[in-house]
């Protein structure tokens, strides 16, 4: 598949625009980075697509794009329904689908690449270069460090806002918005086929509460904090 391999080329499909030691112009907008005091680990200092730092746990600004596990920016990553292709439930038939409808209805939006495998070799370009989509170890180690809820989540180096997640059975709605948090990790699910794992920041004491690793259908829109790689 040509145009797959096309899209791993990171060297004329991505590339940083500019910056310096502490900042990275990439795809319109200027990240600022931070780094861990537990791991020493550097992030992008918001999710991809924000136009900010979230300043409060419902601060929609922050939210940023919503991602398709494994799927390009191609487009049905918006955050804003309108003005966006009219959502399909017909499936890819590669790792590229070749047009920007959010694919909904079904577990995962392609045919192929059953295992991720594919996919998790190529979705780093959604990031700078440099950057990569982080595996749910290193985001849960991030976590168990520094927050524990939405509200310690958005005051934390991350700054991560409760900005939930785009549903893959039906797109034109979110959920969860300005409560919860959904970030997707670069990890496949080795309980359900055509899953994949996220972490998800959530309040309370009950099931599910707190930060918790979990397993969402492919189709689903969440949003991707990058990590830059190790050296």
């Amino acid at each position: 598949d040509l145009g797959a391999l096309a899209w791993v080329e990171r060297n004329n499909k991505i590339m940083i625009e500019g910056g310096d030691g502490n900042t990275i112009s990439f795809k319109g907008l200027t990240y600022k980075l931070v780094t861990s005091p537990d791991t020493g680990r550097v992030w992008l200092d918001r999710n991809l697509g924000a136009t900010q730092v979230a300043t409060k746990v419902d601060d929609s600004a922050a939210y940023g794009d919503y991602y398709q596990w494994g799927r390009a920016k191609d487009g049905h990553q918006s955050s804003t329904l309108s003005g966006t292709p009219t959502p399909t439930q017909t499936p890819s038939s590669g790792i590229v689908p070749g047009n920007s409808k959010f694919i909904y209805g079904r577990a995962d939006w392609t045919t192929v690449d059953n295992d991720g495998a594919l996919r998790i070799a190529a979705w780093n370009d959604i990031c700078p270069a440099g950057f990569s989509v982080p595996f749910l170890a290193e985001l849960a180690l991030e976590a168990t460090s520094v927050f524990t809820d939405p509200s310690s989540a958005v005051s934390s180096f991350l700054r991560i806002p409760a900005s939930g997640f785009r549903l893959g059975t039906d797109p034109k709605k979110f959920s969860n918005t300005g409560s919860e948090g959904f970030l997707w990790a670069r990890t496949i699910s080795s309980q359900q086929s055509r899953y994949a794992r996220n972490l998800s920041i959530k309040s309370g004491s009950g099931f599910g509460a707190g930060v918790q690793p979990g397993d969402y259908q492919r189709t689903y829109g969440m949003n991707v904090r990058c990590i830059r790689d190790k050296i």
